[in-house]
C-alpha cells in the first residue's frame, strides 16, 4: 500500500485577504516571495490548482508537476495534467516525486481541500498592501482551532530595490510576511 505524502497548502493574500481579481492573480510585486519562499518549496514537488489559477501562468511551471482541477482540457498544451477532481489530482501527485503534494489556489480548490483532507501546514504570505477590484477573490480563510502558528519558520520580506540588473529581480514594491501554520487539532 502507497503511503500518502503530506499535505501543505501555500498562498498568497493581500491585506484584506485578496487572492485574485476574477480568473487573473494580482501582480503582487514582491520578487523575494516568489523567489525565496514559493519557488524553494514546491520545486520537485505536484502542485494542484484550480482551471483559473492555471490560467494565470503562461505555461506549467517548470521543476514540477503542475495539476489542474478543470473541464479546461486546453490546459494540456501548457503543460498541464487536467483532471476533473481533487481526488484524481491527489492521485496524481501521492506518484508523482517530491515529499509533499502543494494545494496553491485558488479560494474553491483551498476550502475544498480544507473541508476534506489533512492539511499539514498553511504557508501564508500577507502583502501589505490592498489590491481593490470589483471582482476579488477573497481567501476565506482556515480554522483557527486547529492550526497553530510556526514563529520558527516565519519570514519577513521588507521592501526594497532590485539588488540586481537581473530581470527576474524585480525588488519589492510592498513588504510581506510569511506565516506557516502547522496542523495541531488539540491547540
Amino acid at each position: 500500500m502507497q503511503k500518502h505524502k503530506p499535505i501543505h497548502l501555500i498562498v498568497a493574500q493581500d491585506k484584506n485577504s485578496v487572492i485574485g481579481h476574477g480568473p487573473k492573480v494580482p501582480k503582487w510585486g514582491v520578487t523575494d516571495d516568489y523567489g525565496l519562499n514559493f519557488v524553494p518549496k514546491t520545486m520537485g514537488c505536484a502542485i494542484i490548482m484550480g482551471g483559473n489559477t492555471a490560467r494565470s501562468f503562461k505555461q506549467a511551471l517548470e521543476g514540477r508537476i503542475c495539476i489542474a482541477i478543470s473541464r479546461d482540457k486546453t490546459l494540456e498544451t501548457k503543460g498541464f495534467i487536467v483532471v476533473d477532481n481533487l481526488w484524481e489530482a491527489l492521485a496524481i501527485a501521492h506518484k508523482a516525486a517530491g515529499d509533499i503534494v502543494w494545494i496553491c489556489g485558488g479560494d474553491q480548490i483551498y476550502q475544498l481541500a480544507l473541508k476534506h483532507l489533512v492539511i499539514e501546514e498553511l504557508h501564508i504570505t500577507t502583502i501589505e498592501a490592498s489590491y481593490p477590484a470589483d471582482n476579488a477573490i477573497m481567501f476565506s480563510g482556515f480554522d483557527s482551532n486547529l492550526y497553530e502558528i510556526d514563529l520558527s519558520q516565519s519570514v519577513y520580506f521588507e521592501k526594497r530595490q532590485p539588488k540586481t540588473i537581473d530581470e527576474k529581480d524585480k525588488g519589492n514594491k510592498e513588504s510581506a510576511r510569511v506565516e506557516v501554520y502547522k496542523y495541531n487539532p488539540a491547540a
